[in-house]
């Protein structure tokens, strides 16, 4: 009897000893194919990790079975995270990785390999981050309805509060600059179509310090870019087949458009007499048209007298009594995989004048940043021309 029992201690121990399994790679630069020491691989959530030696090798053993987040990171290149990297017990798991150089900016480039985790378990701040791709099947149409989407955020009063904060405790970033209210200072002071929406950031808390001017609340908007290949997007909706007497129809009609590619002068006119410039350069704009007699239609249908002004071009852009029209325009120049200037060029204009009152402001942010988009200039202009409360009739 005591032998058996000895005998099942030992086996205990060897099995549970040798649940363990092993990772080793090579990381190499992707464009020369160098070997680069140095390089951190680190398993996230747990202890284990290691570098690389002067051969570009790495190597972790006694690594516990089970699925790991697999980082790798090295100053000048892209971070790159392998997702559900599984470790089978008495084997070696062999990852070899090819590190593309980055731009060095204070924001990180990260590329993810495999299903993005839904939880990070080194994350200090409460964030949910939304990609193009849930955008493109969400029912949204400007960068206002992706956020009130969002947990903890909610709209009241045409004002964005997160947990409950003030609205002009929050703050608002369009590829890094500030687009809040400049007048009231909340909100956001410049309207974006989603689908020139590359991601949206929304942290509810606990955000680091490179967030400033918030108390409550940031929201992170990064936009599009154009790539080598050309593309393009146009969408027309409308709530009617023609017919406006319905007491259901609110007479509404909304416009996308979006186009993106290399940019043809020096990608095609250039080269043919000759001229070759360094880098790529590319551009992405988009347009959208949401115009509408708004939630007043049904029994009762009044229609809004065209507003004149000379600053939104006579009556063009106030066909309704609700009009909102937004359109971004940018241009990217790749000299080198660590040098990038971007130009960009948003506006939007918002016209309400309902029964009631005439609200309108025009928003118009240009962003030139010098280098690395670390550094811009920008000008920011906003006009809040009239709130009437009283029926207008304007020639």
């Amino acid at each position: 009897m005591i032998k058996l029992l000895y005998f099942l201690i030992v086996i205990g121990f060897t099995t549970s000893f040798s649940q363990t399994g092993n990772l080793a790679g090579k990381v190499t630069d992707a464009s020369t194919g160098e070997s680069l020491p140095g390089v951190n691989i680190i398993l996230k959530g747990t202890y284990y990790g290691s570098a690389t030696n002067l051969n570009g090798e790495f190597r972790i053993n006694n690594i516990s079975v089970g699925e790991y987040l697999v980082e790798i990171s090295f100053i000048g290149y892209k971070t790159v995270q392998f997702t559900g990297l599984k470790i089978e017990p008495n084997r070696t798991k062999q990852l070899d990785i090819n590190l593309e150089e980055s731009v060095l900016t204070l924001g990180q480039d990260i590329v993810v390999i495999g299903e993005k985790p839904l939880l990070d378990v080194e994350e200090t701040q409460s964030k949910r981050t939304v990609s193009k791709e849930e955008i493109a099947v969400a029912l949204v149409e400007s960068i206002g309805d992706v956020v009130v989407q969002q947990v903890g955020v909610v709209k009241s009063d045409n004002a964005i509060h997160i947990r409950g904060g003030r609205a002009y405790e929050n703050a608002f970033l369009l590829d890094g600059v500030s687009v809040q209210d400049p007048l009231a200072g909340t909100g956001f002071g410049l309207q974006l179509s989603a689908n020139s929406i590359e991601e949206v950031e929304v942290i509810t808390g606990g955000f680091n310090a490179e967030f400033g001017q918030a108390t409550s609340g940031v929201v992170n908007v990064k936009t599009r870019e154009g790539g080598e290949k050309y593309s393009g997007y146009i969408s027309y909706k409308r709530d009617n087949f023609g017919s406006r007497s319905s007491y259901y129809v609110f007479n509404t009609d909304i416009v996308e458009a979006n186009i993106s590619g290399s940019e043809p002068l020096t990608s095609f006119l250039f080269p043919s007499i000759g001229i070759q410039l360094p880098g790529e350069i590319t551009f992405f704009g988009s347009f959208y048209m949401g115009i509408t007699d708004g939630i007043t239609q049904g029994y009762y249908k009044p229609t809004a007298a065209h507003l004149f002004s000379s600053t939104f071009y006579d009556t063009r852009l106030a066909p309704r009594a609700e009009n909102n029209w937004f359109w971004l325009g940018k241009l990217s120049y790749k000299f080198s995989p660590t040098l990038k200037f971007v130009y960009s060029f948003n506006q939007s204009v918002n016209i309400n004048q309902n029964s009631q009152s005439l609200q309108s402001n025009l928003n118009i942010l240009s962003q030139v940043p010098v280098i690395n988009m670390s550094f811009r200039i920008f000008l920011t202009k906003q006009i809040l021309l009239l709130t009437i409360i009283s029926i207008i009739h304007l020639l």
